[in-house]
């Protein structure tokens, strides 16, 4: 076989850090809306404009291949507007058109989504008032509660935060639409590398309409370093190098010396208040805070725990200050860092009302949903492996549960089989074998089959999974749960 182990360490060396992912539509419309500076009748980058018109699905969307359908009538909306404001060619009404016809058919479909994306409720109004001056026929009418929630989550923001690089709702800052107000730019809006919270679209968005210089070069540093379509947060680099190291360390329970540089690295962007997913945030989170401490406890370097009562409500713990609902693997993550954290005052209160919340939301007893990724394969799996030693009652039906859901193919998967799913469920699946339980080899051998006939195939390529503005991939955090599911399972079936 090939030695995935040395891959998956190569990783370490010269890729894992540097916060790549793959693209969205939903960004490289937002870029592709930038007019040039010198000649404002043409786009700034018409690289994004063209892939833009080359990405339209067959049946009329943009977004990602996974039917996600947020993500869908997000993607869509602002492509058509963007291709309106251009008008490339004659073929840009018949795309606009059949674009249109898309959210009308996806619109029913959006409660089926298993959570709203991140700002879906901000955005989607102010998108919608632009489509209505361009005259777009649209059911505007379906979308009326989200106008209610976008009033609900800004009375829950102080105004004067609006136009601060310190909250979550920065990400989203192209809400504000032709709303915003100029003279409250006082510069506490960007971060050093000239962006909005290290998010294109929210960037090319401030970019149109301030044409601050600083927030220019980085979109344009963003689309020189692109491979096509722009990414949703460039760079994720902490995302990156805190879920990578986590899902290396699970493959032998320690760290080998090539994981020294970004363990390293992590250490370096610590901060008393936690960190965020890009150096270039400044609201941290409770997720990435968690991810990185345990990470670091793990190698040797534990910071102050007292960071985790910076995010404490009063029934659960909030990933982000006024958040609309509490994140179920956040609180998962939030235990795996308490787990390896030496004792504190408040530590094992804490541990007791993280799995409080766990037991609460946990779905028939066995697996969980949540608002940062759409499968059910990624929270129920790492809250397996956390509550192995913490908290085996939460387990509860979710072996079964995992091993039900295989598909014939040997894979697992929300909606269709997906290699980064069937990683997950064999980081667990191994895990709680290595545990002491019992995992029917039939089932691990085809999970293996599955995943090494995808790798072979798709190499560092994986459908978007993770939920952002719209749907996104952070490509070697997922590779690396890949490899490492793979030699979990070599290790588990002894060969």
């Amino acid at each position: 076989m090939p030695n995935w182990y040395e891959d998956l360490c190569a990783l370490f060396k010269d890729k894992i850090g540097k916060g790549e992912m793959a693209g969205t539509a939903y960004d490289t419309a937002w870029v592709a809306s930038i007019p040039d500076p010198e000649h404002p009748d043409r786009p700034a980058f018409p690289q994004a404009l063209e892939w833009l018109r080359l990405h339209q699905h067959s049946e009329g969307s943009w977004g990602s291949e996974v039917e996600y359908y947020h993500d869908r009538v997000l993607s869509t909306l602002v492509a058509c507007i963007v291709l309106a404001e251009w008008r490339p060619d004659e073929w840009a009404d018949l795309q606009i058109e059949t674009g249109l016809r898309s959210i009308w058919r996806n619109v029913t479909n959006l409660k089926r989504d298993s959570c709203i994306p991140i700002g879906f409720e901000l955005i989607l109004p102010t998108l919608l008032g632009r489509a209505q001056a361009l005259g777009f026929q649209l059911p505007y009418p379906c979308f009326s509660e989200y106008e209610v929630e976008q009033k609900r989550k800004l009375s829950k923001l102080p105004p004067e935060l609006i136009y601060s690089r310190h909250v979550s709702s920065t990400f989203s800052f192209e809400f504000l639409g032709d709303q915003i107000d100029l003279a409250r730019l006082d510069g506490n809006i960007q971060e050093a590398n000239g962006s909005i919270a290290a998010s294109p679209s929210a960037t090319s968005y401030f970019v149109r309409k301030t044409g601050e210089q600083s927030a220019m070069e980085y979109v344009r540093n963003v689309v020189a370093e692109a491979q096509g379509a722009i990414p949703t947060v460039a760079p994720i680099d902490i995302v990156e190098l805190g879920w990578s190291l986590y899902n290396l360390y699970l493959v032998k329970e320690t760290f080998p010396p090539e994981a020294s540089r970004c363990i390293d690295r992590l250490a370096s962007l610590w901060s008393p208040r936690g960190v965020a997913y890009s150096r270039f945030f400044s609201a941290p989170d409770l997720d990435d805070t968690a991810v990185a401490f345990s990470v670091q406890a793990r190698a040797g370097r534990q910071p102050d725990p007292a960071v985790f009562t910076l995010f404490e409500a009063e029934n659960h713990f909030q990933c982000f200050p006024y958040e609309r609902d509490p994140s179920v693997s956040v609180h998962v993550h939030l235990l795996d860092a308490l787990s390896v954290c030496s004792d504190f005052p408040d530590k094992s209160r804490m541990i007791r009302k993280v799995i409080d919340f766990l037991r609460r939301t946990q779905i028939y007893g066995a697996f969980w949903l949540d608002k940062w990724h759409t499968s059910p394969y990624y929270t129920t799996a790492h809250a397996i492996i956390t509550a192995l030693d913490v908290a085996p009652e939460l387990i509860g039906d979710g072996i079964t549960w995992l091993v039900q859901t295989q598909r014939p193919d040997g894979s697992w998967g929300a909606l269709q089989g997906t290699t980064e799913e069937t990683a997950y469920a064999l980081q667990a699946l191994t895990a709680y074998k290595r545990h002491g339980g019992k995992v029917l080899p039939t089932t691990l051998q085809q999970g293996l089959a599955y995943l090494e006939k995808s790798v072979e195939k798709h190499s560092s390529s994986y459908p978007l999974l993770w939920v952002s503005k719209t749907l996104y991939s952070p490509k070697w955090v997922v590779h690396s749960a890949v490899l490492g599911a793979m030699l979990m399972t070599h290790e588990a079936l002894g060969v």
